[in-house]
């Protein structure tokens, strides 16, 4: 059948049939991403891809669904440790090859795991510069680029 479309700045509507769809811009600030894109890193770790979504599904696997835990990346020389604080604690190991310092970082799992399972790569690189600036999972190419802001959490001993 026809579709009829109209539109404004800000609004589009598609009528079909019985049906009426509409579309708004929505409006508000967003982030500069064109500064974010910086080349400059403190920390640079290669990780195989398939074993850092492993251990994230693991790490992840005794929190509850509704719990919106950080896992806490702890790079370090020796390695990359990831935990999830959970009444139950969960704690995972993979090997890395690091450039720069180390660095403690937290993230929402989920934001990886989405980047990470769309990454045809055998091995990634994540990019970081502090626990408060955004990491970025990038080929040498730049063919892909995914940020991933950090989130704040607190350590328990």
């Amino acid at each position: 059948s026809d579709v009829t479309i109209s539109f404004t700045e800000k609004h589009i509507v598609f009528e079909f049939d019985k049906t009426v769809v509409v579309s708004r811009l929505i409006e508000g600030e967003y982030f500069k991403i064109d500064q974010m894109l910086s080349s400059d890193y403190e920390t640079k770790v290669r990780v195989n891809k398939k074993e850092f979504l492993s251990c994230i599904d693991r790490a992840t696997l005794l929190v509850k669904e509704g719990d919106k835990k950080p896992i806490i990346v702890n790079i370090t020389d020796s390695g990359m440790e990831l935990k999830i604080n959970s009444a139950l604690g969960s704690i995972e190991e993979i090997d890395i090859q690091k450039q720069g310092k180390d660095l403690m970082i937290g993230f929402n799992p989920k934001f990886l795991i989405d980047a990470l399972r769309v990454i045809d790569d055998e091995e990634v690189d994540l990019y970081m510069v502090n626990p408060k600036a955004p990491c970025f999972i990038k080929n040498a190419e730049e063919s892909y680029i995914y940020l991933i802001l950090p989130v704040n959490f607190t350590t328990v001993a």
